[in-house]
């Protein structure tokens, strides 16, 4: 099956959570309308973001 096509979204939220209880955390892009997931770096450090 092809991949789902999504639109580009006007506005972003960014977070982070936990993959491991207190050791281990990522950040989280989501939409800003729709709330679905956009993308995930699997760290949480400061910088410029970068899309994998």
């Amino acid at each position: 099956m092809p991949d789902p096509s999504f639109d580009t979204p006007r506005a972003l939220g960014v977070d982070d959570f936990a993959t491991c209880r207190r050791q281990t955390y990522s950040t989280v892009l989501t939409c800003g309308e729709s709330h679905r997931g956009v993308d995930v770096s699997p760290t949480r450090e400061a910088g410029p973001w970068r899309p994998g």
